[in-house]
């Protein structure tokens, strides 16, 4: 239920008066699902970011920070405190010398690809498609099995929740592995990545090529948060659902896919409690036939 507006959730709109009250996380998450955020803020430069951070630490309110919601599920009772998002100078992108960018990290990964590609700059295409930010990629370690992120990542700007300012984290400050990173829990507000000259012909031919991959394999037009399920050593997480028979199965208006079997679709007005009972019974099963748990790739926020 919608949680009544608190009085530091008026003084805030007073600072920041772009803040939202109760805002639906539904409308920022790409499974369309999630209870509601006390307050909700876009936030466009670091003077801000400090700000509002500020004022939340000195009143201790919890802050979360959310990207495009690609890889998010908010349970159904939402999330206290502070909700804030990157915008404005955080998704610019830069070109610098030597085959260098710097991304901001609400910058989509779709266009830093793009970007360059257009430059004729080469590494980033396994990245093609997957529908997320700068810096959730750098989180996660997002990539394909043609490459991630966090080999192309040279250093990575964080807010120091101490100080109350940016600071750059370099190279070998930066652990990345599968679908993991040593960022987990950090504000990441800049990636700074090393790619290589190449010819844009053949860059932009790998694009489309992992494209139209997406397109033929994945769920791509439906409401989903991509791969659910991390890749258990020596196996495949949609191939071991696949072979328990799952996919189409259902629970409320979640459902997992039909066309890739790691993607549940929100495809009758699910709830996050659908989602999560479906993940449960799809854990079930495939430990139940081949031995094997599956870990979550998707995060799971907020209250019941």
């Amino acid at each position: 239920m919608p949680v009544p507006p608190t009085p530091w959730a008026e003084e805030l709109r007073k600072l920041f008066p772009n803040a939202r009250l109760v805002e639906p996380l539904a409308q920022h998450t790409t499974f369309h699902i999630g209870g509601p955020a006390d307050v909700f803020i876009a936030v466009e430069d670091e003077e801000r970011l400090g700000a509002l951070l500020r004022f939340a630490k000195e009143r201790a309110l919890p802050s979360f920070l959310i990207g495009r919601g690609s890889n998010l599920l908010v349970r159904d009772g939402g999330i206290r405190g502070v909700v804030l998002r990157l915008e404005g100078e955080f998704e610019r992108i830069e070109f610098l010398e030597g085959a260098r960018v710097r991304a901001g990290a609400a910058a989509p990964l779709p266009r830093l690809v793009m970007a360059c590609a257009e430059r004729g700059l080469a590494g980033a295409e396994p990245l093609a498609g997957v529908p997320g930010t700068v810096g959730g990629g750098l989180v996660m370690n997002a990539g394909t099995r043609e490459g991630e992120i966090g080999a192309l990542t040279r250093r990575v700007r964080i807010f120091d929740p101490e100080r109350l300012e940016g600071r750059w984290l370099e190279a070998p400050e930066l652990l990345f592995s599968y679908r993991r990173s040593n960022l987990a829990g950090s504000m990441i507000l800049v990636g700074e990545l090393v790619l290589k000259a190449g010819e844009k012909r053949d860059i932009l031919r790998r694009v489309q090529e992992q494209q139209q991959r997406r397109l033929r394999t994945q769920p791509i037009h439906t409401f989903n948060v991509g791969s659910v399920f991390k890749n258990p050593p020596g196996h495949f997480a949609a191939k071991l659902i696949e072979e328990a028979g799952l996919k189409g199965l259902r629970q409320g208006g979640a459902k997992v896919s039909e066309l890739h079997a790691n993607f549940i679709e929100n495809d009758k007005g699910a709830s996050a409690a659908d989602v999560l009972a479906l993940i449960e019974a799809v854990r079930g099963k495939v430990r139940e036939r081949s031995g094997v748990a599956l870990e979550l790739e998707v995060k799971v926020v907020g209250e019941a």
